[in-house]
């Protein structure tokens, strides 16, 4: 039994309660990281959608294939990166890059992590006050 399955399931629970705690923390910069990389996997989800879409509108008419129920490229997306058969694919095909995206995504979120505990424990929370003196009001 491989351990792919789990770390490809364990990473949007991670991922989830990572930015809750980013957002009770009030770290946005963090907080934001995180959101651009589930930007990332939305856009991956859209674009599995719209192969299908297509694939369907090349199919003949009649087939199984022409007649595809939504959310069927996103089921194909999160089995093809639970797949752990998918490292282990040829480097440029969707299998490789649905595997390395699981890889990276771990190498995001631990970035973040180390951002986030290096960071000083105000950080983004108020701004510095300036060094200058307040202007004086103009005299009429």
């Amino acid at each position: 039994m491989s351990a792919w399955p789990a770390l490809a399931y364990l990473l949007p629970a991670l991922l989830l309660v990572s930015a809750l705690y980013f957002l009770a923390k009030g770290n946005r910069k963090a907080l934001a990281q995180l959101m651009a990389l589930l930007a990332c996997f939305v856009m991956g989800a859209l674009l599995m959608e719209f192969f299908v879409f297509m694939a369907a509108r090349m199919a003949r008419s009649g087939s199984p294939q022409a007649n595809p129920a939504l959310g069927t490229g996103t089921l194909q997306l999160l089995k093809t990166m639970a797949d752990p058969r998918s490292i282990a694919a040829p480097p440029l095909s969707l299998a490789a890059v649905a595997a390395y995206s699981v890889l990276l995504s771990y190498l995001w979120l631990l970035v973040t992590w180390v951002l986030h505990l290096r960071g000083k424990e105000g950080a983004g929370t108020g701004r510095k006050k300036s060094a200058r003196a307040p202007r004086k009001a103009a005299r009429a």
